[in-house]
């Protein structure tokens, strides 16, 4: 088993909630300079705390270039589903974006995915949410958030990208 503390060299993501997605962007451009935020919407099932449910977010994501390469600047607005992992865990009336996790990428091959969610399990910590919901290298893309709230304040997600899909927006370590 991985420490998972020892996965935090893969740190490529931090994450905010909001409520108001169009305030967020214009507060991360106006008051943070991050520009080049790019807008999508979807609408997945996932495996929330071992239930299928169905979630529907608004998200925005640019990749912010720096010493050590991409980092990822990401806003969610939840929208329909299991919203709870994002309004429960964030006061989201307190102030526009609202720090709700930080992402851990999981780099190689599909196995590396298969020992992560090993490691989690291990770990004693909550599998919150698990996109997809039956894992499978298919997939393509595979990320799943652990409740880390007890033990350091906040989420961790983890995420996975087929090494083939190199160069696309949501997957910057590749």
């Amino acid at each position: 088993m991985t420490h998972l503390g020892k996965r935090y060299g893969q740190l490529v993501q931090m994450s905010y909630a909001t409520r108001d997605m169009d305030a967020a962007l214009a507060h991360a451009e106006t008051q943070l300079e991050i520009t080049g935020l790019r807008r999508s919407e979807s609408k997945i099932e996932v495996l929330s705390y071992g239930e299928r449910r169905r979630l529907g977010v608004k998200s925005a994501i640019a990749n912010v270039a720096g010493p050590r390469g991409l980092r990822q600047f990401e806003i969610i607005e939840p929208v329909s589903g299991v919203t709870g992992i994002y309004t429960d865990a964030v006061n989201l009336s307190a102030q526009v974006l609202a720090f709700h996790h930080i992402g851990i990428a999981v780099p190689g091959p599909y196995t590396e995915w298969g020992a992560l969610l090993h490691d989690v399990r291990a770990s004693g910590d909550a599998l919150a949410l698990q996109f997809p919901a039956e894992p499978s290298a298919e997939a393509g893309i595979c990320f799943c958030y652990v409740d880390t709230r007890e033990r350091i304040g906040h989420f961790t997600e983890y995420l996975w990208a087929d090494p083939s899909l190199a160069g696309i927006t949501v997957a910057p370590w590749l």
